[in-house]
């Protein structure tokens, strides 16, 4: 897999593999590439990438068409702060702690979506703006030399583009979120990230570590097997090719109307009806554009063998007919429990018990799980 010079567009992926269909549908180049089991195991290594990753890096915690309201609240404890994502009167989106500035008491007590005219203290009621500003401090008069504008919530770095919100928990350090991104917008856009809306969400505890599901969105090698009972019959073997933007991956594993490609221009290439692209935003989320729908999973480690796995469903537009309801329910269901929690999160889960048996020092990724292999080495060089 090469790195993309500047913003390689994701036709390119397509007309590689219809290259490949043209040439008998060959495989890619054979490789094989060992990453030691110690990397989903040992509890420093764990340590060096939350302080390299994801106590410093952007991620993304929400749509925002999930809190389309001023007064939309969104508490989540995910990135091991407890925090709370929100709109306020402005429309702006924000991001505070999850604390009272007087006593540390939790002002939103569980986690989830709230709608709230402004941030109450069960313990003392002190109040806060949307905008996490201090806007009253009953009985003020028995402190002595407190400035209310010293006890505004702790805000973290927090921007919504391309319809996706990112949150950075750095509380000193601006979010580069341009820099970050490396120009990979310009395919959120043409996917239609900023258009979609959310439609529903589950959240699951997975005992494994977070790469490992990061492999098993990166790896083609897996699709027609894993998948035979579920979304294999949809995809031809072996026919997948991954290319980078910035720290990202972008991937396409080919459909099987990429046979439909054979006479037609790249122009004419349909990029979701022809193939599934999939982004892994470095370093927790992956984006999949299916047919008729998107999806964002992101991966927030809370040990070496545990991650809260967070899927939210994107559909074309807010109004639906029942009709159209019912389908989106039914395809979340499908890819939701049926693909990710029974096939994909279920052989992570298996191969994270099967490290304690010592029976690998390292896995093994050949060709078609190349992107696997790649992803662990941007790990290692933002590792240092």
């Amino acid at each position: 897999m090469g790195a993309a010079q500047g913003i390689a567009h994701p036709v390119v992926l397509m007309e590689r593999l219809r290259a490949r269909l043209l040439d008998g549908a060959r495989p890619p180049e054979p490789c094989a590439r060992r990453v030691p089991v110690s990397h989903y195991t040992c509890a420093d290594r764990y340590a060096q990438e939350r302080a390299a990753l994801f106590d410093r890096l952007p991620q993304i915690v929400a749509h925002g068409s999930q809190i389309p309201e001023a007064g939309d609240v969104l508490a989540h404890d995910w990135m091991g702060l407890p925090l709370l994502t929100m709109r306020d009167r402005e429309g702006r989106v924000g991001t505070f702690m999850n604390v009272c500035r007087h006593r540390g008491m939790r002002l939103v007590q569980n986690e989830g979506c709230h709608q709230l005219k402004s941030l109450i203290c069960p313990y003392h009621t002190w109040t806060y703006g949307l905008d996490g500003q201090l806007r009253n401090i009953p009985r003020l008069e028995s402190f002595v030399d407190v400035d209310p504008a010293d006890f505004n919530l702790v805000a973290l770095p927090t921007e919504e583009r391309h319809g996706i919100i990112w949150v950075q928990p750095t509380v000193d350090q601006p979010m580069d979120l341009d820099a970050h991104l490396a120009g990979i917008g310009v395919d959120l856009d043409l996917f239609g990230f900023g258009d979609h809306r959310f439609f529903t969400q589950s959240i699951k505890r997975v005992p494994c570590n977070w790469k490992l599901i990061q492999d098993a969105f990166l790896d083609g090698y897996h699709v027609v097997r894993l998948h035979k009972n579920t979304v294999a019959p949809y995809f031809p073997d072996a026919l997948a090719d991954s290319d980078r933007v910035g720290r990202h991956i972008r991937s396409c594993v080919a459909r099987n109307e990429i046979e439909e490609t054979r006479d037609l221009a790249p122009a004419e290439f349909d990029l979701r009806r022809h193939g599934t692209y999939s982004y892994t935003m470095f370093p927790n989320s992956v984006l999949v554009m299916h047919p008729d729908y998107n999806s964002i999973m992101t991966l927030f480690p809370q040990a070496p063998e545990d991650t809260i796995f967070v899927h939210s469903m994107l559909v074309p537009r807010a109004q639906l007919c029942d009709e159209e309801r019912a389908h989106y329910e039914r395809s979340f269901k499908l890819i939701d429990r049926g693909v990710f929690e029974a096939e994909d999160l279920h052989v992570c889960v298996q191969a994270q018990r099967g490290f304690a048996s010592g029976a690998n020092d390292t896995l093994l990724f050949g060709g078609l799980e190349e992107a696997a292999a790649d992803f662990h080495d941007l790990v290692a060089q933002a590792l240092g």
